[in-house]
């Protein structure tokens, strides 16, 4: 029993029970809607995955000598669909180069590369001279579906 200013309260416990039953659906409800916003997010990211590269494009050998103003590679398409070398933009050590197939397999021409085939594509270098002998720089080459296809070359040596 509780006296304010003279006068007697029972404390009867209903408002705790409906407190306790009141925090207890909104924890319920909010572990529903948890549950559905998380299976709705694991949903949608099974379901719609990146499109994956099928460009597989290996450099089998490569020759860089001399006075360093051609890159010869010898590359093999290890991959499922034809690439398209013919639109392939050259970077050697971060610098845009031109370059291009000149002998190629059966089935491949200058700018498709089937399965399996292969090419020896020459990329020519505007400026020979911002290269040193027996330094690695990074050979990218950027493939007309957005695929890059990156190597090492070292100027001055065959591989």
């Amino acid at each position: 029993m509780m006296t304010i200013m003279g006068k007697r309260f029972t404390n009867r416990g209903i408002s705790t029970i409906i407190a306790a039953l009141l925090l207890i659906a909104i924890a319920i409800a909010a572990g529903v809607l948890l549950y559905v916003f998380s299976m709705g997010l694991i949903g949608s990211l099974q379901g719609s995955g990146g499109q994956q590269t099928k460009d597989q494009l290996i450099m089998e050998a490569y020759q860089w000598g001399g006075t360093y103003s051609s890159l010869t590679l010898n590359l093999r398409n290890t991959g499922s669909s034809t690439v398209n070398i013919g639109a392939a933009t050259y970077y050697v050590g971060g610098i845009s180069e031109t370059g291009s197939c000149a002998t190629f397999s059966s089935g491949s021409s200058a700018t498709a590369l089937v399965p399996g085939g292969t090419c020896v594509d020459t990329v020519t270098i505007a400026t020979p001279g911002s290269f040193s002998g027996g330094v690695a720089y990074v050979l990218k080459i950027g493939l007309a579906d957005g695929g890059v296809m990156s190597y090492s070359v070292i100027a001055g040596q065959s591989q």
